[in-house]
């Protein structure tokens, strides 16, 4: 009976095949997986981009405590949005990684088993044809010195499979790492806007009195004469002698003047800044502002401060009433402020900054008067 070289060879392989199979998968549904992925963070990217879109141009010309709810809701969803496009590219990026790293470790151990089987076949067919009645140990010392070399490309193949594993763990790391959507960030999106009777958020945060720019933040609408932010102790605004003013030029050359330079220098200053984009918290022309953003920015950089937000921007003097505005005067409500610009018109930051009509009305808010910051 002949020597079964080809049994032994398996037998020596076994260890290296152990490994191998240690990687086995199925690589294609791995793959198929990751583009699923890719696409799926693509299209939330997409759907984030449209919704925004849509919900700027709903929000163009309102103004209040219900258009900034509806602002925090944009916020809310969008950064649902990205958070899970995020989630999305990340698990893509990971199994992808993980399948470079699965696949590379399968081939280096391939590559192994066929390098060792080639030479041991050779190896040992030598062995048994140098053998016979002269040399009847050649198998046996040959078969000795197989499973020596056998042995040592099994560490290889354990080293293969062991840095497979090393590549894998930082990436189970990524995954145990992603941020998950809170299961209450959507909840009541859908909701009335403005339905908190405590005029409060539903996180208990508080309305307009203590929002951070000129749109209050979320909550119900104040109405009436909660007069937040009111002086009744200001003076009333005196009328500026003829002749005292400060002219300003208006877009379409209509000349106005302004009761002092201070004022002049403002309301140039908000003129300069038509076309900016509505940024919620903003007060940086033209990169981007809110309403309060706009006043502050544009007395400011005339030498006068105002408070930051829009109901407390009643400072200066009084204004009896709207047929005495001068330029540079302020229509403050009580979630909203605008600048008087001359001609009937005034000056706000929508979306973008923009010049309009006077009107004593914003959305159903109070409407807290005119101020003359300069007195």
């Amino acid at each position: 009976m002949g020597f079964d070289i080809t049994g032994l060879v398996e037998g020596l392989v076994g260890p290296m095949r152990d490994h191998l199979a240690k990687l086995d998968g199925d690589t294609g549904s791995a793959g198929a997986a990751g583009e699923a992925l890719g696409r799926a963070a693509t299209a939330l990217r997409d759907l984030r981009g449209q919704h925004t879109g849509s919900a700027n141009a709903a929000l163009n010309g309102w103004y209040g405590e219900k258009a900034t709810e509806f602002h925090d809701r944009i916020g809310t969803f969008d950064g649902v949005m990205d958070r899970l496009a995020s989630n999305c590219a990340t698990m893509q990026t990971v199994a992808g990684t993980a399948l470079d790293a699965v696949s590379g470790g399968r081939s280096s151990i391939q590559k192994l088993i066929d390098e060792y089987v080639g030479w041991v076949s050779a190896f040992l067919q030598a062995a048994v044809a140098s053998s016979g009645a002269n040399d009847p140990g050649a198998v046996l010392r040959a078969c000795g010195v197989a499973k020596i070399v056998a042995d040592e490309y099994a560490s290889r193949t354990a080293g293969e499979l062991q840095k497979v594993r090393d590549q894998l763990i930082p990436l189970v790391a990524r995954l145990n790492a992603l941020q998950p959507r809170e299961p209450v960030a959507l909840d009541g999106l859908g909701g009335a806007i403005g339905a908190n009777p405590e005029g409060n958020n539903a996180h208990g945060g508080t309305s307009s009195a203590t929002s951070p720019g000129g749109h209050p933040t979320s909550g119900g609408e104040q109405t009436g004469g909660g007069a937040t932010g009111v002086r009744p102790d200001l003076p009333m605004a005196v009328p500026p002698q003829p002749g005292s003013g400060v002219e300003i030029s208006l877009p379409g050359g209509v000349v106005v003047e302004a009761p002092n330079e201070v004022a002049a220098a403002a309301v140039r200053n908000a003129l300069s800044a038509l076309g900016t984009p509505y940024v919620w918290g903003g007060s940086n022309p033209p990169q981007g502002t809110d309403c309060s953003g706009l006043t502050k920015w544009a007395y400011g950089n005339a030498g006068l401060e105002l408070p930051r937000l829009a109901q407390e921007q009643t400072v200066g003097a009084r204004v009896p009433s709207a047929d005495q505005l001068l330029p540079g005067d302020l229509l403050v409500w009580s979630g909203h402020v605008a600048m008087y610009v001359g001609n009937g018109q005034l000056i706000e930051a929508g979306d973008p900054v923009q010049i309009g009509p006077v009107r004593t009305t914003n959305a159903g808010q109070a409407l807290l008067g005119f101020f003359r910051p300069t007195g």
